[in-house]
């Protein structure tokens, strides 16, 4: 190994360091310990979580799998991403009640009772150990491996990691393991694109290599999918990772924010983990297009890092897998502390933890004893990943089962639920210390279904208790929005997809500017006269013809402005011709020239560009349309020119035309938020220029409807009766309109009202307005949630729909501020 790579293994370890002691400080209660106060960032959260589902072993046992199991392995792999989804849509949003809890003991707990508690705590710490002891072997075996040392010096090496890890997870808790695995992550995230670009750039024959690489029946998706015994095995896997464990470490990120906040990380997780399996792929097929034939006894991972195509690669590999390690070994360890604190250790010794400062002390005594116990286990252990999974398998079923039954509303009386524990972990215990079987993924899959039949059956044969069973839970609101929010998104996509065949749609995409139309003609022009330079002469006469035709169209597009039938909205003809023209000129045109070149650099250059610059001038969806439809029609399109190898498309131009993509990516994202400030300008402008002929109707009809002048007229009236004042009828009438006049006059010192014509009050549907306010926010970039519930039974109201639709816009936007104001402070 090189000193380079040293030093990139060195400084990771000490940037880890710091971060974890800096955002130790302010530590000083056990729940910031356990939770870290309850106000870390989504993002923060979400890259924690997923650094913690990446095991430090995770490169070796997926490299292997992708390389020689190709598609099967993408199709087990991706079944972890589905079930966080799984979890994000029908688990976390209904544990809305458990919120404000420290650990899933608690949780069991506050349904199950003490004793369901107690075992949970203990299950939870055997498995975090035992998770926490595998980091800690690959970091051993890493270090034995690669520094080519003796057994008792890797010892020593392993050791200095793993104190590392505890100090700064003894001392920081949540908020010191969550900003380390940021960090790590982004450090291990970068490992991916580094591997890919590295081996297509050196590979040699990179075309015959893909032909020999799309042969290969694990990577052919028609062989794949034909049925068998390997594809059983792979849906069976596919199913059972698909069920969330409700591990320690994961759930803990529940715990540290709202309910919605925590569906939203683990929504946000399992999109963000789709292109890891991807990735994956991506770099077995990067080795095979790279000419690298690995050997089945050889490890893939183990040849890559003694690649040497630059220096520093083997230390960003080892730096990797350290930062995956150091990311999981922390978050249970963490984990593992909370559940001794919380749950175990009030419990055995009968102590009420009133005070913080005692809970926080036994919190990180325990963190640095069950650091040190997993340490001994690594040293004296050979096979940790069989111990792991003997964990998984006492865990899941006894723990996963109860707790994913009771989020979906099923709450068994606690004899039930102790009665499914003992039964599982009893046949765990059989079968792994009296039969002597080893654990794999199928038996944890048969002890899930085995377990849930058991809490089945036993909640129906015990005596049944008021408020067991199918009760449901008691708070669903959250549901009930999350159910209101995807139908409305549903519905939002449709009204999209029905918009794209309006003739508003493509009105709105036709050009107001004539500057637009010059400036896209004249780039037309030029891009096609220097990409003409760069044609090969092969295809000189052939395809002169496709040259003339876009000079033609960058001709016909610059002068449109000056002629005569020019209009500035176009009419339905142009509204449909322009986006044709674009896909013409940007993308068919553009594939052809890099065709016509052999890929020169120029002409690579100016399709990324005229991708950038269609950007500007097309929504997204038609734009990715337009492109891809390209893409797929010049496979039948002469002349038929294969594929480059990577090593030729990196230039100087290309990368210029990479700046100018991102430059226009960058300006239509600032012009859009500009776009919306203008809207929310534009919306404050309409309701005062309403308000305001309203104020100026009122005004011109003030003589009506002053109470002053209605007092006067009956002064008027009261005066007139002056010479019949001796009848005493009269005097008494008298008196009576001079009463009503005095309080016409005070009347008439209160404020004016905005008053409504009665001609514009009828009858409106409430539902219908309050979304089409809702929909108004929304599109001003507002990230407000709105849940309904039919508390009444009136659909209709009587009232202005324009005045209403504007109260409740208004009252959606100052609720939104109000909010946002008081979370800042």
């Amino acid at each position: 190994m090189y000193t380079i790579d040293l030093i990139i293994i060195g400084i990771f370890l000490a940037i880890s360091l710091t971060i974890g002691l800096y955002y130790s400080k302010g530590i000083t209660t056990f729940k910031d310990y356990a939770v870290g106060g309850g106000n870390m960032s989504t993002l923060v959260i979400t890259i924690s979580l997923i650094a913690t589902t990446y095991a430090g072993g995770i490169l070796n046992s997926r490299l292997d799998g992708y390389y020689r199991q190709g598609i099967y392995m993408l199709i087990m792999d991706l079944a972890s991403p589905v079930s966080f989804y799984l979890a994000s849509r029908f688990i976390i949003i209904r544990m809305k009640e458990f919120i404000g809890d420290l650990s899933i003991a608690e949780s069991m707990g506050k349904l199950y009772g003490t004793s369901v508690r107690m075992i949970t705590a203990v299950m939870g710490i055997i498995m975090t150990i035992a998770i926490l002891a595998v980091q800690f072997k690959v970091g051993l075996l890493i270090v034995t491996s690669l520094f080519s040392i003796s057994k008792q010096y890797a010892e020593y090496y392993t050791i200095a990691l793993a104190l590392l890890v505890i100090i700064y997870t003894t001392l920081g808790g949540a908020r010191s393991v969550s900003v380390t695995d940021v960090y790590q992550f982004c450090l291990f995230s970068v490992c991916f694109p580094i591997l890919i670009f590295t081996l297509l750039y050196n590979s040699k024959d990179l075309l015959v290599n893909w032909q020999k690489f799309m042969t290969m029946p694990q990577f052919n998706l028609l062989k794949v999918c034909t049925w068998n015994d390997a594809l059983v095995s792979v849906l069976t896997n596919f199913i059972w990772h698909s069920v969330f464990p409700f591990d320690p470490a994961r759930i803990q990120r529940v715990y540290m924010t709202s309910v919605q906040q925590a569906a939203k990380v683990f929504f946000k997780s399992a999109m963000i983990r789709v292109f890891f399996p991807l990735l994956f792929f991506s770099i077995a097929g990067a080795l095979y297009m790279g000419g690298h034939k690995i050997s089945s006894h050889q490890s893939v991972l183990n040849y890559i890092i003694h690649l040497q195509y630059f220096p520093g690669m083997k230390g960003i590999l080892i730096t990797a897998i350290i930062a995956l390690l150091m990311s999981t070994a922390d978050s249970n360890l963490h984990a593992a502390s909370v559940l001794f604190t919380n749950d175990i250790y009030p419990i055995v010794s009968r102590f009420n933890a009133s005070s913080y400062k005692l809970s926080l002390k036994v919190a990180q005594i325990s963190s640095g004893i069950i650091g040190i116990l997993a340490l001994f286990i690594v040293l004296y252990t050979t096979s940790v990943i069989q111990l792991m999974n003997k964990a998984v398998h006492f865990y899941v079923p006894a723990i996963a089962i109860p707790m994913i039954m009771a989020c979906f509303g099923f709450r068994p009386r606690p004899a039930a639920v102790l009665w499914t524990m003992g039964i599982s972990i009893a046949l765990t215990t059989y079968r792994i210390f009296i039969q002597g079987q080893s654990v794999g993924q199928k038996d944890i899959f048969y002890s899930l279904l085995c377990s849930t039949f058991i809490l089945i059956i036993t909640n129906y044969l015990l005596p049944r208790k008021p408020n067991t069973g199918w009760v449901g839970i008691p708070d669903d609101n959250t549901v009930q929005l999350q159910n209101q929010e995807t139908k409305r998104w549903w519905s939002s996509k449709i009204k999209t997809f029905q918009a794209v065949c309006t003739k508003s749609y493509w009105d709105n995409i036709f050009p107001r500017s004539s500057t637009t139309f010059i400036a896209s003609g004249i780039y037309f022009i030029i891009y096609s006269s220097i990409l003409l330079c760069y044609m090969n002469q092969v295809y000189g006469l052939s395809y002169i013809y496709w040259y003339i035709v876009i000079m033609f169209i960058g001709t016909i597009v610059t002068f449109y402005p000056t002629f005569h039938a020019y209009k500035k909205g176009g009419n339905r003809f142009l509204h449909g011709l322009w986006p044709i023209l674009l896909c013409v000129a940007f993308f068919i045109s553009g594939i052809t020239y890099m065709k016509l070149s052999h890929f020169s650099p120029i002409s690579c250059a100016f399709f990324i560009v005229n991708i950038g610059l269609s950007s500007l001038l097309l929504p997204y969806n038609i734009m990715i349309f337009m492109l891809f439809t390209s893409l797929f029609i010049h496979k039948w399109i002469p002349p038929y020119i294969s594929l480059i190898g990577c090593k030729e498309l990196i230039t100087i131009e290309t990368m210029m035309g990479l700046t100018i993509l991102l430059s226009c990516l960058v300006y239509r994202y600032l012009r859009n938020e500009n776009h919306i400030k203008l809207q929310t300008i534009a919306l404050i402008r309409i309701y005062e220029q309403q308000y305001a002929l309203a104020s100026l109707h009122n005004q011109a009809n003030w003589n009506r409807l002053d109470p002053t002048y209605s007092g006067k007229v009956l002064q008027d009236m009261t005066d007139l009766l002056n010479p019949y004042v001796e009848n005493l009828p009269i005097q008494e009438f008298q008196n009576k309109l001079y009463i009503f006049t005095q309080s016409l006059l005070k009347r008439a010192k209160e404020e004016r009202t905005f008053t409504l014509s009665p001609q514009s009050i009828h009858k409106v549907y409430i539902e219908e307005l309050i979304l089409k306010s809702y929909e108004m926010v929304r599109k001003l970039d507002i990230p407000i949630q709105l849940l309904l519930k039919k508390q009444t039974k009136e659909k209709y109201l009587l009232t202005e729909s324009i005045t209403f639709e504007r109260l409740l816009t208004i009252n959606f936007w100052w609720w939104y501020k109000y909010m946002i104001l008081n979370y800042s402070n």
